[in-house]
């Protein structure tokens, strides 16, 4: 299953010692700087550098990473071609006439393009950094430390374990119908992909009941007991992190005065 590769990895990981609000520190204040960050300098240089912190201290495989990568990058690319001809400003690089519809692409939309996409490169990179560094037991228990309500943390449990068993079985049946020619054809394709919602919304119904009946039989109090043992934070590593996130602010407040683009 996903969720286990990804947990597994973490639990491997060559930081999973380090005081996950050390990791956090580092992850949401690099996000927060390459979103507000103007250039596309900043959040470019913030997903390099995460990146070699994953692929060599981190010893993760460098296949798997590709593959993470695959998913925002797809998004983003398509999001990106409706952008460029959505955003204006600047002078035509590139116009067309189809049929009524002018279409044109200017040195502002391809400027403002760029920047996205750099800003969405960076910020997957600190939301990966955290996912493939920190258990998210160690998350959850976090959450609690910082006195959020144990109700709300329970529920965001329960809703994570889902959505990897909605998946998996969605998979399954998916599979299962392609063996069977059930996308092989428009028509049959539309009643499969019925046929595969009306089974994913009675089995997650089903699983949902199959919980509470579990928890019922296991005395459940509104309470998930855990194991609770985080490590300590370390003055090396936030040190560091506290250098590296003073570091981007400084090559941030130097492209506010510096112009990228011409």
């Amino acid at each position: 299953m996903i969720e286990a590769n990804l947990d597994s990895i973490a639990q491997k990981s060559a930081f999973r010692h380090i005081n996950p609000g050390t990791k956090l520190l580092l992850a949401l204040g690099s996000l927060i700087i390459c979103l507000i960050s103007p250039s596309p300098v900043v959040p470019l240089f913030s997903g390099v550098v995460l990146s070699i912190l994953l692929l060599g201290p981190g010893k993760l495989s460098p296949l798997f990473y590709g593959k993470l990568l695959l998913g925002p990058a797809a998004f983003v690319g398509m999001s990106i071609v409706v952008l460029l001809f959505m955003l204006g400003g600047g002078t035509a690089v590139w116009q067309t006439q189809v049929g009524w519809l002018n279409l044109s692409i200017t040195t502002g939309a391809i400027r403002e393009s760029i920047i996205i996409l750099c800003r969405v490169f960076g910020c997957s990179i600190s939301l990966f950094f955290i996912t493939l560094t920190t258990p998210m037991t160690d998350l959850f228990n976090g959450m609690k430390r910082a006195k959020i309500p144990i109700e709300l943390v329970d529920m965001m449990m329960i809703m994570y374990r889902f959505i990897f068993i909605i998946y998996d079985q969605a998979v399954e049946i998916w599979q299962a119908q392609v063996m069977r020619l059930g996308y092989s054809r428009p028509k049959e394709a539309i009643h499969s992909f019925a046929m595969l919602s009306g089974m994913l919304f009675i089995s997650s119904w089903t699983a949902g009941e199959d919980l509470i009946h579990a928890m019922d039989c296991r005395c459940y109090d509104g309470v998930f007991p855990s194991l609770d043992q985080t490590e300590p934070v370390k003055i090396p590593s936030f040190l560091l992190v506290v250098l590296y996130l003073s570091g981007l602010c400084g090559i941030l407040a130097l492209t506010l005065t510096t112009t990228v683009f011409p």
